[in-house]
């Protein structure tokens, strides 16, 4: 099956069984086959990406340029870029439209976008790459299940009827509604809407982890109201190695992606704990709360990605070795 770790190539097996519709009614939904290749047999693609400049795009960036694929990254030089063979750099702005008529001026095999944040955006996209590329993944985000909840399949939002609005503002999970409802609704190319949970990683920027390593060294309490409330996670290394999985099968549609295990936040504080020899403290209310602390159980059910033949790391397996790194840095 497929070999998840970041230093193992991504192996595939053919499936032939379709992919059940995960949307009643109209019948759309996740539908695709996986496409047959090996390990010597893969051909060179040409990929563009968006938000390819760090974290799990990053990452991403650099596993498609190894596998020999000739990889674009547009980029606003704001961030230093990877360099290897077969990456290449595009400097323009995402939220441009020039910048996407240019780059739809050419002919693409495969599009990743990690920062679409609206449907104005998506249109954008819709607009500069009509007939211009063979695929086109979008990250979304578990943020588009609204109410939360435990074991969210994807049929919990279904973008294919949603509403968008080009003109008005929204907030991050209503962003990411809209732009997958535009997507899906106006583009004629294959779209796969790729929605993560948490991403955590050594090389976050937002350094959500470090912050609660950083309480339990220094002794700080953790401002939390539901310490008991699960939530899922994926690394940066498996978020980047699961989209590059997706532009080599045929599937089309949303679909969930997690590590297997959740965790609320005491448990993640007694991991902590474990590692720096520290007794975490907790309060309900106060400065800074904590970022990994839901008030209710929110966390997604993977099957789909399962049935289709992804096997997914637990959580267990990567974040224990993520928090004795992040403790060794800032003890």
């Amino acid at each position: 099956m497929t070999c998840i770790a970041d230093d193992c190539r991504l192996r595939f097996f053919c499936f032939h069984e379709r992919l059940t519709g995960l949307f009643n009614g109209d019948g759309e939904g996740l539908t695709g086959t996986l496409a047959r290749y090996d390990e010597g047999g893969l051909s060179m693609r040409k990929v563009l990406i968006f938000g390819g400049t760090r974290y799990f795009g990053r990452r991403l960036a650099l596993r498609l340029a190894e596998s020999g694929d000739d990889v674009t990254i547009v980029t606003r030089g704001e961030h230093r870029p990877p360099v290897a063979k077969g990456l290449t750099f595009f400097k323009g702005d995402r939220t441009s439209s020039s910048t996407m008529k240019d780059l739809g001026s050419q002919n693409w095999d495969i599009i990743y976008d990690n920062i679409c944040f609206n449907p104005y955006q998506a249109k954008l996209a819709v607009d500069a790459f009509e007939g211009k590329v063979g695929r086109y993944i979008l990250t979304s985000t578990m943020s588009v299940y609204e109410q939360g909840g435990t074991n969210i399949s994807e049929r919990s939002y279904n973008p294919f009827p949603g509403k968008y609005d080009l003109e008005k503002e929204h907030d991050y999970g209503e962003g990411k509604r809209q732009a997958e409802s535009y997507f899906f609704q106006r583009a004629t190319f294959p779209v796969i809407a790729v929605r993560f949970p948490v991403v955590l990683g050594p090389d976050d920027y937002t350094e959500r982890l470090i912050f609660h390593v950083k309480r339990a060294l220094a002794d700080q309490p953790v401002i939390a109201e539901n310490l008991y409330a699960k939530m899922g996670y994926i690394s940066s290394y498996e978020a980047a190695a699961f989209l590059e999985w997706c532009g080599r099968s045929t599937m089309t549609g949303p679909i969930n992606a997690a590590s297997d295990g959740v965790l609320s936040i005491q448990d993640l504080m007694d991991k902590i704990d474990h590692v720096a020899g520290t007794t975490s403290r907790f309060e309900t209310t106060g400065e800074e709360p904590s970022p990994l602390a839901p008030d209710h159980d929110f966390y997604m059910d993977t099957t789909a990605a399962k049935q289709a033949g992804y096997i997914f790391q637990h959580v267990d397996d990567w974040l224990d070795r993520l928090i004795e790194e992040e403790v060794r840095n800032h003890k």
